[in-house]
């Protein structure tokens, strides 16, 4: 494996794969004020894969469907969420087939993370609107993880196992091994798939959510916290450092919010769990 210095400059010249289309048309699509239920169906139909997951998604449990059959029916019954997870998952499934990661855990935390990110929106008393980004950072805020993972192959396994052996966080790890971590990477695949600067920004501060003053980053950085303090991760014992203390005054949160928070994160991972399933079947 190359030695972090020369990782580092390789960085800017890897072999990122294209953004999928149907990724890229349904990010711009949701970057816009208004959005109906006919314009998903049309980006729907760049997959016929993706779209039977989505009918598959609406007939499920979770969402109490039964003989949804159009793709216009079940986009108005999962909900722009629950399509652009979908999507996402199994999109960058095929863009990223995991060497060393396992891909349901994977997705099950970036889900967990992305539902608590909703959760601490909702209840952030320093928040005067809802960032439209956190969600999809909350989604993709481990994505470098998959882009190491397919770069450095075998080399990547042995930093994970380094991490999980000697019970340190993997950010350092890959930091004292690389000289740089999933996070940062993650953020430059999202610049180079020219996803929005917020959005790109807060996959990479998502570890050093107080550098860049981005509100979506500290949003990412504690419901990841929560999400591994209660064991939805994807690295069995591995380290999970504190939350930044300062992160919960930032949002107008408290610790003594965190009971609540808690129970509405086991809420929002029942449908992370039905979206799973419809993504990965």
């Amino acid at each position: 494996m190359a030695s972090g210095s020369e990782f580092v400059k390789r960085l800017d010249s890897v072999d990122f794969p294209a953004a999928p289309e149907v990724v890229v048309r349904l990010s711009r699509l949701l970057a816009e004020e208004w959005v109906t239920a006919e314009q998903l169906s049309e980006v729907m139909a760049l997959d016929a894969g993706i779209s039977s997951r989505v009918l598959r998604l609406a007939n499920s449990v979770y969402f109490r469907g039964q003989g949804v059959r159009s793709i216009e029916e079940a986009v108005l019954r999962v909900g722009v969420d629950g399509v652009r997870d979908v999507v996402f998952a199994l999109s960058l499934l095929r863009a990223f087939k995991p060497l060393h990661l396992n891909y349901k855990s994977f997705w099950r935390h970036s889900l967990a993370v992305a539902q608590t990110v909703l959760v601490l929106q909702q209840r952030a008393l320093n928040l005067s609107a809802p960032i439209p980004e956190a969600y999809s950072a909350g989604l993709l805020h481990d994505i470098g993880m998959l882009v190491l993972d397919r770069t450095l192959g075998a080399g990547y396994g042995g930093i994970l196992a380094d991490a999980r052996d000697k019970g340190r966080p993997l950010f350092e790890v890959e930091q004292a091994t690389l000289g740089t971590d999933h996070a940062d990477v993650g953020g430059r695949l999202l610049e180079v798939w020219r996803m929005p600067t917020v959005l790109a920004q807060a996959v990479a501060d998502h570890h050093n959510p107080l550098a860049n003053d981005n509100v979506a980053a500290q949003l990412v950085h504690l419901a990841d916290f929560i999400c591994n303090q209660h064991d939805i991760h994807h690295s069995p014992n591995s380290k999970f450092v504190a939350a930044v203390p300062e992160v919960w005054e930032e949002l107008g949160l408290s610790e003594s919010d965190l009971p609540g928070i808690v129970t509405d994160m086991y809420a929002g991972l029942a449908k992370a769990d039905a979206i799973l399933a419809a993504a990965a079947g």
